[in-house]
């Protein structure tokens, strides 16, 4: 296999030895023998009537014995599972009621393949799922014996820089039998996979082979047996430290030049590109027009790029919509890098969605550098996207163990192993795109915070770390790219986190507001108390800050007997004494006491608070159904004077006064460490717990007890107790102007900022863009605007159908007209079809009549229900032409479905917020416009975003069904009208839409 090939499957920035070694496995596999592992293995699969432990069954089970990478006999069998098969299994096993009918059981089938395996080991991809099935039946008890050895581990462990583990994405990375989803068709990929899969873990270094290999005995984690297999005893031990060592090394780190520094020296001053030079790098010979085949100009995109460069020159800031197609990205790139290069400054970058941060990182930014000879770029993240290594060493010093999942109790060594593998493969990269299970390893056991990090009290600070590595790189980039959500982070902690950039562009600039408010907020968050109740609480020995630093600093701290005496206590000299304790053990035994026992006062105020936040539940109005188990609650005058909360805020005093106190603890004990070798990991830990405090102090000030009329203050809760819930409980203060704030910090300290999207404007206005962004209020915020139509022929390739007959959205027979108009829809157009919903429930409830009313026209659609993949179901849709989707808000930005495989977007109701929505409610009471001014705008720009889901290349053709009445019988209807891509508006009826959309396919 060729490096060029296998490239396409690997994460874009891997580094080039791991790129080679992945190339070399399958030869490798060809060529090597793997022992026991590869001389007598049971490869198995099975296929089911769904995911359900409890309710699904067998539907077919497929197993091939295979000798050193050769299949020497067959079992495969259907299975009756004693239920029908649902539609979607159906699909995509292509197994019907009718091949199972005279089939065995499951006890008479899985008996047959008990005496097919024999004791041999058995091999399957996600090992857990085809286990459970195959011991279900009391006929499968021997199976439990035997072992298993998972594939899927193997994949996530041996090759994490893949960028998919599916067996179906394996067989074409290694170029072997593509799966079908058959199960013995997936067997004989998985006999191919799996050697290449031992080969894998054999080209390891060994001694993180033999880490691994001692993760267990094989009893929780039976696939360790490979990585025993292959470990060797050559004396070398695996070292975090010297494994990040040799893989970053020591580099040259020359930070570029503040454009502060050279804007205040009139000797040198700031240059920016000429006009000649930027119209230049869009002709078919110049910077851009090298980089693509077939390259056309476009004014628009010419435009654009000039207006970047006139503000970053004239130092104001600009606010571009760019319709789809104008080529924004490299509009916006050719004047940013050219500036850099020009002043040697870092300029920056700032995206919504991780899509576009790597679609620049990953491809336009290669181009443009290859282009143009070279530009630095890199990209950076917060610091909870990197694997912080000191967190790692702890986890590995602990050792894996047990984690409930659901109702099972799951090994965590996979995950480990995984995290480690991915570490010795890469180099700055955050984990993003690592694909281990967080459920039993949780992300923020191996990752830190701005709070948390030591810094440089950590023995892994400077290139080593990941996080302070990829910074160090950025501060030496032309270009850094972020997300809009670290950008506004480092605004709101006043510089610290991202390099002094002073010129940035803002793209996906739409939603921008709501990313600077999260990072101007303030929480009060249950799972953060809980965290830190768990470093602060003594009944926790091994994770208590305070009896690790009595471990660690036990004989170490030499302080004078002067400033024992004037530390201590009256009682705490004569404890001291009473335990034969002298000098610096007696100062530090002393203040670690002090300090155990404030984490404890405030461990039992911290918990009475948390389980009290659910008081507030009582404000709540009642609902049923699973989608509305989270709740949003306003904090307004009404709870603020009730007894519940009354109550909360008393609690809150008590947590509060707690925290004081051990704030002052941790300064003390912090004190004394100051001049201790070695002590700095552990003052960084206690040092990091106050800072975490005085943020608590800060909140609780805020929501709690002053209330500021500049916030608007919630409280999210759940109302099932004891049951798994994504995300946590809290209480929030949202910051209800963000423009006024931004005015203060990122305009001040920077020279300019240039926002950009497909969707500011609302009919054709900026004004409701820079009034949220604080833009043109002054000197600093001075503002241009330039609006660029798309360079697509919008009008000739999107129609928009306007339903006039359809009921309001608040008519109790509004749903059941929408189903009947999705129904037609869905046939008038033969699939591909996107539905966008507001509402999970209202989603739910009319995908079931509409998927069973298009069963018997061969037609397939498919639900975005809860735990369903967002990423399987933007792949399937992509990859099936014929595939319809009902969907809610992941799908109404940032996804590129090309050509035929979308051709209609029904929007059923138009996206306004709730009414009870916090943010709103609050707006409401201090202006009577509020719904105006910011509840419209909002959901015309997410209307406007969906429709942008529709045609994205010149050659696209599709339809637009806005099926919300209020259009055409509410005034505001106009406003969004206007606003959308295409002025080919039809308001029909219904059937004349269904009627139009068919004559439309078939002419």
């Amino acid at each position: 296999m060729t490096t060029h090939t296998i490239e396409n499957y690997i994460m874009e920035t891997t580094p080039q030895r791991v790129v080679d070694r992945y190339a070399q496995l399958k030869e490798y596999a060809r060529t090597h023998d793997f022992g026991d592992l590869d001389e007598d293995v049971v490869v198995i699969d099975t296929e089911t009537t769904g995911v359900s432990f409890k309710h699904d069954e067998l539907t077919q089970i497929a197993a091939a014995r295979m000798v050193h990478g050769e299949i020497k006999e067959w079992f495969v069998t259907f299975v009756n599972p004693g239920k029908p098969i649902p539609e979607d299994i159906v699909h995509l096993t292509n197994i019907h009621d009718s091949d199972v009918a005279d089939a065995p059981d499951p006890e008479d089938a899985v008996a047959q393949l008990v005496e097919f395996v024999g004791a041999s080991y058995l091999v399957a991809h996600n090992a857990a799922f085809d286990k459970h099935f195959c011991t279900k039946p009391a006929s499968g008890e021997a199976l439990k014996h035997n072992v298993w050895v998972d594939s899927l581990d193997l994949a996530r462990i041996a090759v994490p820089r893949l960028k998919s583990h599916r067996l179906t994405d394996l067989v074409r990375t290694f170029d072997t039998p593509v799966s079908t989803h058959r199960a013995d068709a997936d067997v004989e990929a998985t006999c191919a996979v799996y050697r290449i899969l031992l080969a894998a873990v054999a080209t390891m270094p060994n001694d993180l082979v033999s880490t691994i290999a001692q993760f267990d005995d094989g009893e929780n984690w039976p696939t360790v047996k490979v990585f025993k297999h292959f470990a060797e005893s050559d004396g070398s031990s695996f070292n975090l430290r010297s494994l990040r060592y040799q893989t970053v090394g020591r580099t040259d780190h020359r930070p570029r030049v503040d454009a502060n520094d050279l804007a205040s020296d009139p000797a040198r001053g700031l240059q920016f590109a000429t006009e000649e030079e930027i119209r230049d790098a869009f002709s078919p010979t110049g910077i851009v027009g090298r980089m693509y085949d077939h390259f056309e100009a476009r004014d628009e995109q010419v435009e654009m790029s000039e207006a970047v460069n006139e503000a970053f020159a004239d130092s104001v800031n600009l606010a571009v919509e760019a319709g789809t197609g104008v080529g924004k990205s490299m509009a916006y790139l050719i004047p940013a890098v050219l500036a850099a290069q020009k002043n040697d400054i870092t300029v920056g970058v700032a995206t919504k969605t991780n899509a576009l941060l790597d679609q620049l990182v990953n491809h336009e930014l290669p181009l443009l550098s290859e282009s143009l000879g070279g530009v630095s770029f890199c990209s950076l993240k917060g610091f909870s996207h990197y694997p912080c290594l000191r967190s790692i060493e702890r986890v590995l010093k602990a050792g894996p163990g047990m984690r409930q999942v659901q109702d099972r109790f799951v090994s965590q060594a996979p995950a480990l192993a995984g995290l480690l593998s991915f570490v010795e493969q890469s180099e700055y990269d955050d984990i993003d795109a690592l694909k281990i299970d967080y459920r039993t390893l949780p992300r923020y056991e191996i990752t830190t915070t701005s709070n948390d990090c030591l810094r440089r009290r950590c023995p892994y600070f400077g290139q080593k770390c990941f996080v302070h590595g990829a910074r160090l790189q950025a501060e030496c980039s032309d270009v850094v790219v972020t997300n809009q959500s670290l950008l506004f982070c480092d605004v709101a902690a006043e510089g610290g986190l991202l390099p002094p950039v002073r010129y940035w562009v803002v793209d996906e600039a739409h939603g921008a507001e709501n990313e600077a408010r999260r990072a101007f907020s303030m929480k009060i968050e249950a799972d953060e108390l809980k965290r830190l109740i768990a470093k602060v609480d003594s009944s926790n020995a091994n994770r208590n800050i305070f009896l690790r630093a009595e471990r660690r600093l036990t004989g170490e701290i030499e302080v004078s007997d002067e400033r024992v005496r004037d530390s201590l206590t009256d009682e705490e000299r004569a404890l001291a004494e009473g335990t034969g304790l002298s000098g610096g053990d007696t100062l530090l035994f002393a203040l670690s006491g002090r300090a155990k026992r404030a984490g404890d006062v405030f461990a039992a105020a911290a918990t009475e608070f948390c389980d009290h936040l659910s008081d507030l539940l009582y404000f709540d109005v009642p609902t049923k159904g699973r989608g509305y188990d989270q709740v949003d609650i306003w904090i307004n005058d009404e709870v603020r004077a009730s007894d519940a909360f009354a109550h909360l805020v008393g609690l809150g005093h008590v947590m509060y006064d707690a925290a004081q106190k051990l704030i002052k603890a941790c300064s003390e004990l912090v004190g004394v460490m100051e001049d201790v070798k070695g002590a700095g990991p552990i003052q960084g830990e206690i040092a990091s717990a106050a800072l975490t405090l005085k943020d608590l102090l800060l909140a609780c000030e805020v929501i709690l007890f002053d209330g500021p009329d500049t916030y608007a203050y919630s409280a999210h809760l759940f109302k099932r107790k004891n049951v798994p819930h994504r995300g946590s409980e809290y209480l929030e203060a949202l910051m209800m102007n963000v423009g006024d704030k931004l005015n203060e910090t990122l305009y001040a300290r920077t020279h300019s900022v240039v926002f950009t999207s497909a969707t500011m404007t609302v009919a054709d206005s900026f004004g409701n863009f820079t009034t949220s962004m604080g833009l043109g209020t002054s000197e600093e915020s001075e503002v241009r605007t330039v609006q660029l139509d798309s360079s697509y022929d919008f009008d000739t390739h999107m129609t928009v159908y306007v339903v006039k007959d359809m009921p309001e959205p608040n008519n109790p027979h509004y749903l059941g007209e929408l189903e009947k108009l999705l129904i037609g829809v869905h046939r008038a157009q033969q699939g591909s079809t996107l539905s966008l919903f507001t509402n999970r429930r209202e989603m739910e409830k009319t995908f079931e009549t509409v998927r069973d009313a298009l069963h018997e026209d061969d037609l397939r659609v498919v639900c975005q229900k809860w735990g369903v993949s967002v990423k399987g179901l933007r792949d399937d849709f992509i990859a099936d032409e014929h595939l319809s989707l009902f969907a809610l808000k992941s799908f109404w930005e940032g996804f590129d479905a090309p050509g035929a495989t979308l051709k209609t977007v029904v929007i059923p109701k138009l996206p306004f917020s709730k009414p009870s929505d916090p943010l709103s409610c609050a707006r409401q009471q201090i202006d009577s416009s509020a719904w105006s001014h910011y509840v419209l705008p909002q959901a015309v720009l997410e209307v406007r975003q969906a429709a942008g889901r529709l045609i994205r290349s010149s050659t696209d053709t599709g339809n637009l069904v806005l099926a919300d009445k209020r259009l055409v019988s509410k005034g505001y209807g106009k406003v969004f009208l206007k606003s959308l891509p295409s002025s080919n508006i039809k308001v029909l009826s219904a059937k004349e839409i269904i009627e139009d959309i068919r004559a439309s396919r078939e002419g």
